[in-house]
């Protein structure tokens, strides 16, 4: 057998593609889902908390 190659199967247990994955951090913004209004988002404040001022409906954080 030359030097380098086993007998293995070539199958490992590596992580495969990307690894593990972090998270994308806080939203950067702030939009409303009814009416496309946008706002800067505060640190510690939820887009959920938050009304949007043109038409009153929940922020969700992009």
């Amino acid at each position: 057998m030359p030097a380098g190659q086993g007998s293995g199967s070539g199958r490992g247990s590596g992580m495969g593609r990307g690894g593990q994955r972090q998270g994308m951090g806080p939203p950067k913004e702030c939009k409303c889902p009814g009416c496309g209004y946008t706002s800067p988002h505060q640190p510690g404040q939820p887009c959920a908390n938050q009304a949007c001022p043109k038409c009153g409906t929940n922020m969700v954080g992009m």
